[in-house]
């Protein structure tokens, strides 16, 4: 497969600055603190721990706006790559029915909750850090009739705990901003039956890769600040819970490949339609998020399936 991020992205580019009237990145970053008193929020200090819901600048993490990008990019419902279509292939190991429970741990607006509810009939609590995609994912529950079947509340990763037992635990990339994973991987585990499944995919990345460029400006400017694990510390997590690990899946391509055509699909869509200033800045802010991530990807940064079977007491 050609390479997007080298040969394609400039294309998109060229035609999101097209779409932006001419003015190139750097430009529009110039106009943004020409009308911005508080300038580029990426040299600002950082918090050294942000609440739930707050990005490193001390910032909602969410905006009306944002959200409104994030669903033009990835469809209704999501905030995140991988719409209704692809969810059921990464549950497919949990074999969900309607007799199970289930808990997602990031469950931004739903989708992926309720993709899992009404396709197999389970009942779902999604979990959610930032109190704005928890009540906007619940609208869009009450919307579709699953307001009991795919709740979602809000919580604090940094500080797990679930007080009901549950057949099924389902986080999909979210536990690489975590910093206390060790707290994250007991919390679950307690949370789980016996016999209870946990499927996570998360960003990983290698020793090795871990100085290029590419990673440190992911890690360096995603708005919640990385803490990337190694595959095999990963691994590890889950032996030392006596997890059993049943599937390590690197499905690094079919992430990566569900971005690039996301942008594709949401350049396509700006150059048919006028947008407001501040609309075209979360537009372009979203875009380079994503575009960091794939070149990350590029640089070794990669993306991994997991799943787990708790064994009967």
């Amino acid at each position: 497969m050609t390479d997007k991020s080298e040969t394609g992205s400039l294309s998109l580019k060229t035609r999101l600055y097209a779409w932006w009237e001419g003015y190139d990145l750097s430009g529009m970053r110039s106009r943004h603190k020409a009308e911005d008193p508080d300038g580029d929020r990426h040299d600002q200090p950082q918090h050294p721990q942000p609440a739930p819901g707050i990005d490193r600048w001390g910032k909602p993490l969410w905006t009306a706006t944002r959200i409104e990008v994030a669903e033009k990019l990835w469809g209704e419902g999501f905030n995140t790559p991988g719409g209704s279509d692809h969810i059921p292939y990464l549950v497919k190991p949990l074999g969900l029915n309607p007799a199970m429970s289930v808990l997602d741990l990031s469950a931004g607006l739903g989708g992926t909750s309720r993709t899992m509810a009404g396709k197999y009939g389970c009942w779902v609590t999604g979990l959610e850090a930032s109190e704005l995609l928890a009540k906007e994912a619940m609208i869009r529950s009450f919307k579709v009739g699953l307001e009991k079947k795919a709740a979602i509340e809000t919580y604090d990763p940094e500080h797990f705990s679930w007080s009901k037992r549950v057949d099924a635990v389902v986080y999909k990339e979210g536990m690489f901003t975590v910093r206390d994973k060790e707290q994250m991987f007991d919390g679950i585990e307690m949370a789980l039956k016996p016999r209870g499944h946990l499927l996570i995919t998360d960003y990983t990345v290698e020793p090795d890769r871990l100085e290029s460029k590419a990673v440190q400006s992911w890690i360096a400017k995603d708005p919640l600040e990385p803490h990337p694990w190694p595959k095999d510390r990963m691994a590890a997590a889950f032996a030392q819970r006596n997890l059993d690990l049943r599937i390590t899946e690197d499905i690094t391509d079919t992430h990566r490949n569900l971005i690039l055509t996301a942008i594709q699909g949401l350049v396509g869509h700006l150059e048919k339609h006028h947008m407001d200033q501040q609309t075209k800045l979360a537009v372009m802010d979203e875009v380079e998020l994503w575009a960091r991530r794939v070149a990350a990807i590029d640089a070794g940064m990669r993306v991994f399936r997991f799943y787990a079977l708790k064994p009967a007491e």
